[in-house]
């Protein structure tokens, strides 16, 4: 009268895990058009031991392209009644590889206790670090105008007006 079977449950909370780093970014702007350029960029990333180092090098570059098209280029734009003007890749501004420089990319290795492994999430780590740098950069370079503001993203015509208004 006992069917058969064997069952067990187990439930693994992991511990909160942070990978960190630093970037550093060197922007120039044209004052004429307000455009934006990139002149370097450094970042130091610590995700632990890299099991894949390919892998974490494309998505170093990748939430480096997602982070400073964000703080430069993408927003969502409605007219004055509300109807989407940015809602095709036509009129929504995506970053292109010659928006970018080249990369500078080094790592540390600080092996996290909480896994078997010592490795730490990378997948948004860089995007996080990314925007503000380029933004800090931007504002730096727009300080001796007198710009002490700016909403993001930093497109070229709001930095222009801010150069203008300056």
């Amino acid at each position: 009268e006992i069917e058969a079977g064997l069952e067990a449950t187990d439930f693994f909370v992991p511990k909160v895990i942070y990978p960190f780093g630093a970037h550093v970014a060197v922007v120039e702007i044209e004052r004429e058009t307000g455009a934006v350029r990139i002149r370097d960029y450094f970042t130091v990333d610590d995700c632990g031991p890299r099991l894949s180092p390919t892998l974490v090098e494309g998505q170093v570059h990748g939430g480096l392209a997602q982070g400073i098209a964000q703080a430069l280029l993408e927003e969502i734009v409605y007219d004055e009644n509300g109807q989407l003007l940015s809602g095709t890749l036509m009129d929504y501004a995506l970053p292109r590889a010659d928006d970018f420089t080249t990369f500078t990319t080094d790592a540390t290795v600080t092996p996290t206790p909480f896994n078997p492994l010592g490795a730490k999430g990378m997948g948004e780590a860089v995007t996080i670090g990314s925007t503000p740098a380029i933004a800090n950069a931007v504002m730096d370079a727009l300080a001796s105008a007198g710009v002490r503001h700016l909403d993001l993203p930093l497109r070229a015509e709001k930095v222009w007006r801010a150069l203008q208004d300056g």
